[in-house]
């Protein structure tokens, strides 16, 4: 994984901010606005969660993807028993990764139950024991340096821990995690210092009030980069996601860390079941990458490539090739956002979203609109001749406005 970092976007000019409220038809009182971070958009923006379950055949994803957070080998999964090792299933995860020159993110956690301080506490699996931590820190230092040693120059990037503010999946406290990822940073630069080592990743309401505390008890220090879960708020729309990003961002700078990478490595929907249409699902994957990056995130993990059954926004269908709308969205937004800039993003009171992007010194606008279709005037200083759908087809502009929804659309 590249060297990620996050910088401030200056401040647009007043002309721009005018026309943009124009063609929402605002006052300035009326429009809310932020700034995106800085820099061209990176292919390491778009990345999978992908299960490639052994008992599933999941053929290689025919969708541009840069890197791939691994499932199915977690400690319990590495060493069932002490000192015994199972590595096949990851051998042959690293040599994949290889042949398709795709960055894995390896999440280094879960205690087996013989090494567990809390072995009958119930879990995320029906193996008990996983939320409880190491007896002897000494067994959690021979995994990481284990794995770390076997897959020097194959996997060049660890997150330690999963979701470690829930009980089901984290006991420890937040002292304790501290501790493990101390050791565990350690271990794995002194076995490669060019890894990338990511800060474990709360999911839940209260995430935020863990990372900050894992932060100001010193974790930041022993990471490249903050991992988060970014799921939106009772499975609400992509913008509900926005002002939680925010906040974390706010909470790095506090801390420390703000110029730190901002890593989104599992995120998507669960609810609502069945997925409302393929007109919307296609449209919450393309406004999630758009604003994920545009409120701070640097990387983004979707879940799931291949999951037919916890997740209801679906990206294929159960052959797990078929691209539904929603996996063409993720292929068409990719294709709009990689290479581009971005400067901010506006909304207005009747619900439209204007992200403003910049390609090869020409001014491109991605809008949508959060309630329903509608007809989008546009303005006049914006000096575009088309439109693309999230679908791939190109229309050309032959009046004032065009017609807007769910989906974005790309307008030239």
């Amino acid at each position: 994984m590249p060297s990620l970092i996050r910088s401030r976007c200056a401040g647009s000019i007043l002309v721009f901010v005018v026309s943009l409220a124009l063609a929402l038809n605002l006052i300035a009182s009326s429009a809310q606005e932020f700034q995106a971070q800085s820099g061209v958009i990176p292919p390491s923006l778009f990345c999978l969660n992908i299960l490639f379950h052994p008992a599933t055949k999941v053929p290689w994803p025919a969708v541009p993807f840069y890197g791939w957070r691994l499932s199915h080998v977690n400690w319990p999964d590495l060493e069932p028993q002490k000192g015994k090792w199972y590595f096949d299933l990851l051998d042959k995860y690293a040599t994949w990764g290889q042949e398709n020159h795709t960055e894995i993110l390896m999440t280094l956690t879960f205690t087996p139950p013989w090494s567990s301080s809390s072995p009958d506490s119930e879990s995320d699996f029906p193996m008990r024991g996983l939320a409880g931590a190491p007896r002897d820190m000494e067994d959690w230092r021979t995994f990481v340096h284990t794995v770390a040693t076997r897959y020097k120059g194959r996997i060049h990037s660890y997150e330690i821990w999963n979701e470690p503010d829930r009980p089901k999946a984290w006991l420890g406290g937040v002292d304790k995690m501290v501790e493990m990822v101390r050791e565990a940073s350690k271990i794995l630069k002194e076995v490669d210092p060019t890894i990338t080592v990511l800060s474990p990743s709360p999911s839940t309401p209260k995430a935020s009030e863990w990372i900050d505390e894992f932060l100001k008890k010193g974790g930041g220090q022993y990471v490249d980069g903050i991992a988060y879960h970014f799921y939106t708020p009772n499975y609400g729309p992509p913008e509900d996601i926005v002002p939680i990003i925010h906040r974390v961002r706010a909470i790095m700078d506090q801390n420390g860390v703000g110029h730190k990478p901002l890593v989104n490595t599992e995120a998507g929907w669960h609810e609502p079941r069945p997925f409302p249409s393929d007109s919307l699902a296609a449209g919450y994957v393309a406004r999630s990458y758009i604003l994920n990056w545009a409120s701070g995130v640097n990387q983004f993990y979707w879940y799931c490539w291949d999951n037919h059954n916890w997740t209801s926004l679906e990206l294929t269908r159960e052959d797990n090739t078929t691209l539904r709308p929603a996996g063409k969205a993720y292929t068409e937004i990719e294709k709009w956002m990689v290479g581009a800039s971005m400067s901010k993003c506006l909304t207005s009171d009747n619900k439209d979203w204007i992200c403003e992007l910049r390609r090869d010194g020409a001014d491109q606008f991605l809008v949508w609109n959060t309630v329903g279709d509608r007809s989008f005037r546009l303005s006049r200083d914006w000096h575009v001749h088309q439109y693309t759908q999230l679908d791939g087809r190109v229309n050309k502009i032959t009046g004032d406005s065009i017609p807007i929804g769910g989906e974005p659309v790309l307008i030239q």
